[in-house]
């Protein structure tokens, strides 16, 4: 298995998350290792300081959304498809690592956001939700909350969250993301003005 390779986006996660914030905003543009770099920020430290029973959420408007992205993102850092292996529930869309400790995929809508307790949530692309949706996920989070969006425009984020004293910004661009091919940078300049 190939070493693990991080961007710059992980580093500050990193470093925002040693300062112990309710909130760590990321907001950033395509291709910027935002959900990635969350995404292996939280496969490094579950295992690490964990518990069995300890839940993290990684909450998205739609099941077919974290699928093309989040889980996609999440089988790749983990280096093989999630079906077949024994740590995955299919059903429920809940990874167990080995000391018991979960990281869960689901939908946000009304049902699940006045679900069970968590220790941590990450919302998806989270200018896609309405702020009472996440009010209510986020009430239910002991420890940290990690956000994660494309600033095409304002939403709530800006004026609930990140003018906060305990919400860390993190702002992100393509250039941040030392892995895109030559093509896939050209093709971002291309569209810039969009």
């Amino acid at each position: 298995m190939a070493e693990m390779q991080f961007s710059g986006v992980f580093w500050k996660i990193y470093d925002a998350a040693k300062r112990h914030p309710r909130y760590i905003s990321n907001k950033g543009g395509t291709r910027s290792t935002k959900t990635y770099s969350t995404l292996q920020f939280l496969n490094l430290i579950i295992p690490k300081i964990d518990k069995a029973g300890d839940i993290t959420s990684v909450v998205s408007e739609t099941y077919p959304h974290l699928k093309k992205g989040a889980i996609r993102d999440f089988e790749d850092i983990i280096g093989h498809p999630l079906k077949g292996d024994s740590h995955w529930n299919e059903t429920s869309h809940i990874w167990t690592y080995e000391n018991g400790a979960k990281l869960e995929f689901f939908s946000c809508d009304v049902s699940s956001s006045h679900g069970a307790q968590r220790k941590r949530l990450f919302v998806n692309e989270a200018n896609h939700i309405e702020y009472e949706l996440f009010r209510q996920l986020a009430i239910r989070t002991s420890s940290i909350i990690f956000i994660d969006y494309n600033p095409a425009s304002e939403c709530w984020i800006q004026k609930k969250i990140e003018c906060k004293d305990n919400c860390i910004l993190i702002r992100s661009t393509y250039k941040d993301n030392p892995f895109l091919s030559a093509q896939q940078i050209q093709e971002i300049e291309d569209n810039k003005s969009d």
